[in-house]
């Protein structure tokens, strides 16, 4: 598990996901069809797809 979605910002192209893991570091994910691979609403999950250079992107 990568985290919890705890935010979501919208930039005009497509909003920005920012997940908090275990430990409280934060990533950020752009909300496109490269990275968010599936989201199932009903058991709160979402399926992504880290792409090279997601990681370095945490805060």
């Amino acid at each position: 598990m990568l985290g919890n979605l705890i935010d979501v910002f919208p930039t005009g192209s497509n909003d920005v996901y920012v997940v908090k893991d275990e430990l409280g570091k934060q990533t950020l994910l752009p909300a496109i069809g490269d990275v968010i691979k599936e989201v199932d609403l009903e058991n709160k999950r979402m399926t992504v797809h880290l792409l090279e250079g997601l990681r370095e992107n945490e805060i």
